[in-house]
């Protein structure tokens, strides 16, 4: 279970070209409704999108984690995929922002989704990952908070943590524990210790649901300190939050961040590398690319501008490849 290879793939779709005015319509009505810039998920099912068509021959991972072989005297990591985490926090099993299906969107009529669609698929199916006694959703856009995929994780033995005004999405589902936390709220569940963090994003799934907020989130047990960014711009207000706390493991996104308006809510590759430099992150783990079309940028342009970000410092960087487990060094 160590470090996969770098993956760098030829670029497999081109620059999308400008916004048309029918495109920019769509992304005012959708804007909302939990996909980065919302219009996407029209284009990607209609394969209007120049480059872009729907029906993609969906690309297996290289990895496939093993979870019922996890130590639980280990933190042990596993990229399911775009923002989705399993992690073994020393015998408490995490699952963070799931969305494990090969689509993501709006959910008209049951587990019918209408939007992107995966280009790497999850690591695992819902059904492989196994019981899970922490289930974190930092916000309820649709690309961390999805129904289909959170559905199948209902147990009483689970203790779920949402963001603020959030709760109500959770109607119907039956979990141990629904735990909606803002910034700066601490919490202990499961034997960790859950901060809400503020970070720069925002958390409507739909428009009039302005109340609806976004958490980045630390967690910490046995004198671990793990940081999970989930969604954000660059800002110094998570260092501010973060200040003497040593973070062993910074989880930062690294897409969805052309054209440059998209900036102020989704770090560039850059700005996430120096976000987790400024918190002093041991190890460096990008996410939130890769599987999904959201946004103008090549699909693998952001790991490639993150490496060069860590030039010289490669070695911090602890995964970079859907699937792969890394176990924190000892």
């Amino acid at each position: 279970m160590k470090q996969g290879i770098l993956f760098d793939p030829e670029s497999r779709h081109q620059p999308p070209t400008p916004y048309t005015r029918r495109e920019f319509i769509n992304l005012g009505i959708l804007g909302t409704l939990g996909l980065t810039g919302g219009y996407f998920a029209i284009t990607n099912v209609l394969g209007e999108r120049s480059g872009e068509k729907s029906g993609q021959k969906l690309i297996k991972p290289n990895y496939i984690p093993a979870p019922s072989k996890w130590l639980n005297d280990e933190v042990t990591v596993a990229w399911l995929g775009h923002a989705s985490f399993l992690i073994n926090f020393f015998g408490t099993r995490i699952l963070i922002d799931p969305a494990l299906n090969s689509n993501i969107g709006i959910t008209p009529l049951g587990d019918l989704t209408i939007g992107p669609s995966r280009y790497i698929a999850s690591a695992l199916s819902s059904d492989e990952v196994g019981a899970i006694d922490l289930l974190l959703v930092s916000h309820a856009h649709t690309d961390h908070f999805d129904y289909p995929t959170l559905r199948k994780f209902q147990s009483p033995n689970t203790s779920v943590v949402t963001a603020k005004n959030t709760s109500p999405l959770w109607k119907g589902m039956k979990f141990k524990s629904i735990e909606e936390m803002h910034w700066q709220d601490s919490k202990s569940l499961a034997g960790v210790a859950v901060k809400a963090i503020e970070g720069k994003h925002w958390g409507a799934r739909i428009p009039w649901k302005k109340g609806m907020e976004a958490n980045s989130l630390l967690l910490s047990k046995n004198g671990i300190n793990i940081f999970f960014g989930a969604d954000t711009g660059y800002t110094e207000l998570i260092q501010q939050q973060l200040s003497g706390v040593p973070i062993d493991i910074a989880i930062m996104g690294i897409g969805a961040y052309s054209p440059k308006s998209f900036e102020a809510k989704h770090a560039t590759p850059e700005q996430a590398w120096k976000m987790a430099e400024e918190m002093s992150a041991k190890w460096i783990i990008p996410m939130h690319w890769g599987a999904f079309n959201l946004s103008r940028e090549p699909m693998d342009e952001p790991i490639t501008r993150f490496r060069q970000a860590a030039s010289g410092q490669i070695e911090k960087v602890a995964i970079q490849e859907t699937g792969v487990t890394w176990i924190l060094p000892r």
